[in-house]
């Protein structure tokens, strides 16, 4: 076993969180070092570039409804590209489009007249939207809390709206289809799809970690190395290797942390497979909405055209075909291609047995289950001890902005007791 020589900071984990707790030490004039696994930042957040095409680990966005997110990332150089403000449901054998009155008026008859719920639920859901969008962010954090389908029933909406449209939507962005998530995570992701825009970056998702990653100091993020263990001071790697730090940030999945700081156990965890094809065809919709199953039946819960929205996902008169699948019953099964392709036939028509598989991402631990209780993410992290700083979905909520948001207040936290 050997020594490194000390730093002031050790940052486990490149993810999100971790290069914003960096760089607002780099802004504190504080010396640190980021511990990363893997030999790319972004945790999660990743892009494969293959024969010209684009693959995110997961179907992934970012939503420009966040309010601060401009205060982390330089939104106009990730030359962003949105998808149309609705969805399109699959309901009784037939797409309908739900969209957004306030941006596409064109599509208001036909959201009003789709048998997607009543009439009644198009007006409570505006009535929703409405009280969401004139709140702040942060109060939505302070309501009482309880099961997302309890809170739905609670409001009035039919059985049918909440079967055919929330419950994949909400599956779709938390990928809970039980809808056992929790009412504020429910409010919180409402409010961002109606305030903002669901985008795609023209270089991929990975090119937000990059983006935070190449404003930190050379050489300060080093990669291939994977933590075993961490105490107070001491940063032990898998080659046996100490890393001594006056402060230690810890960055990674919930699972990764339980495990290297010896405490607790493992959060219940959702995954999802993501089944990329590739195809000439274009689907049968007037614009490349998301496309929601409203049926309730087969493994594929929404399909995503990413490349007929940011056209570099996919070579020239190339369509990129997105699958997600939930259920962990569904992860291993070596048929997956198979059933997606089935039930997409079913939906699509012959043409779907032309699609070019081109690779399936199976993501065990795609987010932590949430839940009631959940974490207020607008509150104060708590200090691990003296010296160790928890930071990203263990303390706060999973998904992009809060990972940012989490890592930030990491950084500020540690700069804080530094200057102390």
């Amino acid at each position: 076993m050997r020594d490194e020589t000390p730093c002031e900071v050790a940052i486990i984990g490149a993810g999100v969180a971790g290069l914003a707790c960096a760089r607002v030490l780099k802004e504190n004039n504080i010396s640190f070092t980021v511990l990363e696994k893997s030999d790319s930042p972004g945790g999660r957040i990743q892009t494969d570039y293959l024969n010209g095409y684009q693959l995110d680990h997961g179907f992934q966005v970012l939503q420009t409804g966040y309010p601060d997110i401009d205060q982390y990332l330089a939104l106009e150089s990730l030359d962003l590209a949105a998808f149309p403000s609705g969805v399109a449901v699959r309901y009784d054998q037939r797409f309908h489009i739900v969209a957004d009155p306030r941006r596409h008026l064109k599509n208001f008859y036909s959201t009003i007249a789709s048998p997607i719920g009543t009439i009644g639920d198009r007006f409570k859901l505006l009535r929703l939207v409405g009280s969401l969008v004139r709140r702040p962010m942060a109060d939505i954090f302070e309501d009482p809390e309880e099961p997302a389908l309890q809170f739905l029933k609670q409001w009035g909406f039919s059985e049918r709206f909440i079967k055919s449209f929330f419950t994949p939507f909400f599956a779709g962005a938390c990928l809970d289809p039980s809808m056992k998530g929790s009412s504020r995570v429910l409010k919180y992701v409402t409010r961002l799809f109606s305030t903002g825009d669901a985008a795609l970056p023209a270089g991929g998702m990975a090119a937000i970690p990059r983006q935070i990653a190449a404003s930190l100091p050379t050489d300060s993020v080093v990669y291939g190395q994977e933590v075993i263990r961490i105490e107070e001071g001491a940063v032990t790697l898998a080659d046996a290797t100490v890393v001594r730090a006056n402060q230690i940030v810890v960055a990674v999945p919930q699972p990764v942390c339980a495990r290297i700081l010896k405490v607790g156990a493992p959060v219940s965890s959702v995954g999802e497979a993501c089944v990329y094809f590739s195809s000439e065809w274009r689907p049968p919709l007037p614009e490349p909405f998301l496309v929601l199953n409203g049926e309730g039946a087969g493994p594929v819960n929404n399909i995503a055209f990413p490349s007929l929205v940011a056209s570099t996902y996919a070579p020239p008169g190339k369509t990129l075909i997105a699958a997600v699948v939930l259920g962990n019953q569904f992860l291993p099964r070596d048929d997956l291609e198979d059933l997606v392709r089935e039930q997409c036939g079913g939906w699509f028509g012959p043409e779907v047995d032309q699609w070019e598989h081109i690779k399936t991402h199976r993501i065990h631990h795609a987010l932590p289950d949430q839940s009631p209780p959940t974490a207020n993410p607008y509150e104060g992290l708590e200090q691990f001890s003296p010296g160790i700083t928890i930071c990203g979905e263990q303390t706060s909520l999973p998904g992009l902005q809060w990972a940012i948001m989490s890592g930030a207040m990491a950084g500020r936290s540690v700069a804080e007791r530094l200057g102390d």
